[in-house]
């Protein structure tokens, strides 16, 4: 069986480029279209399962990650 530690989605959205997920620490990478990053701490790995299966991940993000502002961030250089 092979364990999975990241994976990456590729999201089709005007602010967000990329998300990646680490499962082992719950940690959510957003690459924004404007070349800034940022690191989600705490992010279920089921929360992360329904925005990679939602009919819009822009979205999902928006209204589940960014403004539901209950998961600790940083910002990546």
């Amino acid at each position: 069986m092979i364990k999975v530690n990241k994976e990456t989605v590729h999201v089709n959205s005007m602010a967000i480029s990329k998300a990646e997920y680490d499962y082992e620490n719950e940690i959510l990478d957003l690459k924004f279209n404007d070349g800034k990053k940022y690191s989600y701490i705490g992010v279920p790995t089921n929360t992360f399962l329904s925005m990679k299966y939602s009919e819009s991940i822009g979205k999902f993000i928006n209204k589940h990650i960014i403004k539901a502002n209950k998961y600790e961030y940083a910002y990546k250089k």
